[in-house]
């Protein structure tokens, strides 16, 4: 099979949303493409890059399918008389369905403690092999960004070239974005997205639908991750405001009043001169001069919904609450501290009473006269004191004879 019919029945199956053919299709287009032009020639970029997006969405729908395996299995488990949930996962490996109270309750406890361990070996068994058939969807996600990584090297190259080329590598920095947005690799996904939006945003209309689609990948990603709330509300904004724009010109169109329109090709010694120009440089694939009226219709009530949905992100991402800065176990680590530290609020008060009362015995001086001298007390001052001593001791030695004498 040619090289070009070998890319066509990729085409075709993707388009059918059959990845895994494409995905075989295109891995043979390539190993044709290579072989004839070199692995890093600019005629296999584009392969590359459908190849990579074949990868990606053959990943995706496997991945769906896996994670809808898990509820079927919970409800056939159900059906035949076991649990409808997970045990392991619900932590009640003790709670059972049954008459277990007003029977025998040791009897009921050991046959229902074997049934549960022979029940969680075989959970055990079945999550090994679900881990191995995960690991192909991963191994796929990790192919997808090493083929488009080459894609987007060799664009790179020949941006330069043409404002296509360059369109071409903003859509491979967007897809890029997708994969490290399907791993979860958020910092990455910023990262990519952000520089396909701002080649995007420089060579297409406001109105693209690709300017809202980016903003609005880029406003998810934004979300998920810690402190940048705020900059998920601008670009989900940003989105809006590209479908509203969107929506003026699907209706200028309409009513005959015209259609955005790129400017004019501009000379190397133009563009050195007195600026760079401020229309889009080229409309892409989704614009609007390229569609029907019937098509602009349809597209017209289409993005009246997605207006709708936006702005009601837009208004949920505002109204969410403000984000606590740091991960989960510093804040608790922190509202421990806090606790403790305010816990004994009354000890200090006691301590300082105490520290009060010594203040006031340590501030008792003795009296000096005029000379500086320390006076020493009379002796009628002594002696009432041995007199007032010895009145307390007789009177006690008395009341001791009294109850002797009793």
């Amino acid at each position: 099979m040619s090289l070009e019919d070998t890319i066509e029945h990729a085409k075709r199956a993707f388009a059918l949303k059959k990845y895994e053919q494409s995905v075989e299709h295109y891995a043979s287009a390539l190993e044709i493409a290579t072989k004839k032009y070199g692995e890093k020639a600019s005629e296999t970029a584009d392969l590359y890059f459908a190849y990579g997006k074949a990868l990606l969405e053959n990943a995706i729908a496997q991945s769906s399918v896996l994670g809808k395996q898990e509820p079927d299995d919970a409800l056939l488990e159900d059906a035949n008389g076991a649990y409808a949930c997970n045990t392991a996962n619900s932590g009640a490996f003790l709670s059972f369905s049954g008459d277990a109270d007003d029977e025998h309750h040791g009897e009921d406890i050991a046959v229902d403690l074997f049934a549960e361990a022979q029940k969680a070996a075989d959970e055990l068994d079945a999550a090994e092999e679900q881990e191995d058939d995960e690991a192909e969807p991963e191994d796929d996600f990790n192919a997808a960004w090493e083929v488009l990584d080459l894609a987007r090297a060799i664009y790179e190259k020949q941006q330069d070239e043409s404002d296509e080329v360059k369109l071409k590598l903003a859509d491979t920095y967007i897809t890029l974005g997708d994969v490290s947005l399907e791993t979860e690799k958020f910092d990455q996904a910023i990262t990519d997205y952000s520089a396909g939006l701002s080649l995007k945003t420089d060579l297409l209309p406001l109105s693209s639908r690709q300017i809202a689609e980016a903003h609005y990948k880029l406003s998810i990603v934004l979300d998920l991750t810690s402190g940048r709330l705020g900059d998920a509300i601008v670009h989900a904004e940003r989105a809006l405001d590209s479908v509203e724009a969107r929506l003026a010109e699907l209706r200028d169109a309409l009513s005959g009043q015209g259609l955005v329109k790129p400017e004019p090709p501009q000379s190397k010694e133009d563009v050195k001169g007195k600026g760079k120009a401020t229309g889009p440089r080229i409309l892409g694939d989704d614009a609007i001069v390229h569609m029907t009226k019937s098509q602009m219709e349809a597209e017209e009530k289409e993005l009246q919904g997605l207006r709708e949905d936006l702005a009601l992100k837009v208004e949920e991402l505002k109204s969410a609450p403000n984000e606590p800065t740091g991960s989960a176990p510093e804040l608790a680590a922190k509202a421990l501290d806090a606790e403790l530290n305010s816990a004994p609020a009354a000890a200090p008060a006691a301590s300082t009473e105490v520290h009060d009362l010594t203040g006031l015995v340590k501030k008792k001086k003795k009296n000096v006269d005029t000379n500086g001298a320390t006076p020493t007390p009379t002796n009628g001052a002594v002696k009432r004191k041995a007199e007032d001593d010895g009145g307390d001791a007789q009177s006690d030695k008395k009341a001791k004879l009294e109850e002797a004498a009793s």
